[in-house]
């Protein structure tokens, strides 16, 4: 998955930093998981805020019982005040990128729902993204 996207990675400067190690495995679909990654991943990139180089983390945890995957970002990030229950919607688009669909996000959230997960979102304009993506074990 990775390696269809490396020239993005590559040509944005981007750092990547991974950490899984509070987890074994999860149990989940992984063409499901691989889109979530590459989605969550190149719009990490590509609303990335001019003039700082995108910096992405991304790793597990277990809060609780609950098996979480993190990814966060320094992009330029969206009021939650404005976008709130919309961000996962069909053809909603915040930004004025032009390879801005509104499409991204719906599918990342209908994969990880569709299979009884649950993802949120915090966010502040200017300071980044963090989506909790929780899988139902």
């Amino acid at each position: 998955m990775i390696h269809s996207i490396n020239f993005l990675i590559q040509n944005s400067k981007a750092t990547i930093n991974v950490d899984f190690s509070e987890l074994q495995k999860i149990n989940f679909n992984r063409a499901y998981l691989e889109s979530i990654f590459l989605n969550l991943i190149t719009n990490s990139i590509k609303y990335a805020k001019p003039g700082r180089l995108p910096i992405i983390s991304v790793y597990s945890r277990k809060i609780n019982g609950i098996s979480q995957l993190v990814f966060s970002d320094n992009e330029i990030g969206f009021d939650m005040d404005i976008v709130k229950d919309k961000i996962f919607g069909l053809n909603q688009k915040f930004h004025n990128h032009i390879d801005s669909k509104g499409i991204g996000l719906y599918l990342v959230y209908n994969n990880i729902s569709s299979l009884g997960g649950n993802i949120t979102v915090e966010s502040k304009v200017n300071e980044g993204t963090k989506f909790i993506i929780s899988f139902k074990d």
